[in-house]
C-alpha cells in the first residue's frame, strides 16, 4: 500500500515540473515519485559520505546507509577525494559482517 504525501510547492517549484512534465510525456504523480526517490538516493549518499568522512562510521556501514556496495561507495569516496582511512580491524569487522 502507498502511503500518501501531500507538498505546497513554490511558484518555481511549480513551473519546472510542469515543464519538466510536458518534456518527458509521463503523469505528475510518476514523475514526482521519480524525483523524489533519486533525491533521497541522493541525500542517502551525501548523508553516508559526511559520516564516513567524520569517521562515524564504518565503509560498510556508510554504504548500507547509501544503499549500494561497498565498492559503489569506495567509488564515491574516491570520486568526492574524501581520504579511504581503513584499519585493519574495519577489514576484520566488515569481513564479519559481510559474512553473517
Amino acid at each position: 500500500m502507498q502511503k500518501i504525501i501531500s507538498i505546497r510547492p513554490t511558484e518555481e517549484m511549480a513551473r519546472k515540473l510542469e515543464m519538466l512534465i510536458s518534456i518527458e510525456q509521463m503523469g505528475k504523480s510518476a514523475l514526482i515519485r521519480r524525483i523524489l526517490d533519486r533525491g533521497l538516493n541522493e541525500e542517502l549518499k551525501r548523508y553516508a559520505l559526511e559520516l564516513f568522512r567524520d569517521k562515524r562510521v564504518s565503509l560498510a556501514k556508510a554504504a548500507e546507509i547509501a544503499g549500494i556496495s561497498v565498492r559503489a561507495m569506495m567509488d564515491l569516496i574516491k570520486e568526492k577525494d574524501i581520504p579511504l582511512h581503513i584499519t585493519l580491524e574495519d577489514i576484520r569487522e566488515d569481513f564479519e559482517a559481510a559474512m553473517k
